[in-house]
């Protein structure tokens, strides 16, 4: 996507106002200050004490056979998976400042059936690859959520998650 990061955090904000609005702003979203864990955005039910991890993956443009193409790069045996992480796959109009169309998918799901590539130029890393025909896609087609109703499908989510009872003891300094 043309600018780089900055239309990255654009695509991020977009994905945070509609998370808010379409939910009736039952939900909060938080952006975590470093980007380090493929975490963009905390998403927590007010009032709750669950929480959601949102990866946000955009573009702007489909590629030259029509795909919506989203990537995510991880180390090789170290791709997150949780019923707590989800991605959310976005096409940007860029000139009408929206998302144009949206996938939530799961991490689970995202893992399963993304695309993976190996490269020799950068060894020990995969990339995972939602390729997406935007005219139809039999893969990913049954995660598309309108815009509009990512919202209330994150809410409906983080009321079903499982809970993640782990608790980490060298966060907390012991």
């Amino acid at each position: 996507m043309r600018g780089g990061s900055a239309a990255g955090h654009a695509a991020e904000l977009l994905v945070q106002a509609a998370l808010m609005m379409g939910s009736g702003y039952k939900l909060g979203c938080y952006q975590p200050g470093i980007d380090d864990d493929h975490k963009d955005i905390v998403v927590v039910e007010k009032g709750g004490f669950s929480a959601l991890y949102v990866q946000v993956k955009s573009t702007a443009q489909l590629d030259r056979e029509g795909r919506v193409v989203c990537m995510a790069d991880y180390p090789e045996g170290a791709v997150p998976e949780s019923p707590r992480f989800v991605y959310v796959m976005t096409l940007i109009d860029e000139a009408q400042q929206r998302m144009a169309r949206c996938w939530l998918v799961g991490s689970v799901d995202f893992n399963r059936l993304a695309y993976r590539q190996h490269s020799a130029e950068r060894p020990g890393r995969v990339v995972l690859q939602f390729s997406c025909v935007a005219s139809g896609d039999a893969v990913w087609d049954g995660f598309e959520v309108a815009p509009l109703a990512l919202g209330a499908a994150v809410e409906r989510l983080l009321e079903t998650a499982a809970e993640d009872t782990r608790f980490d003891v060298e966060a907390v300094g012991t």
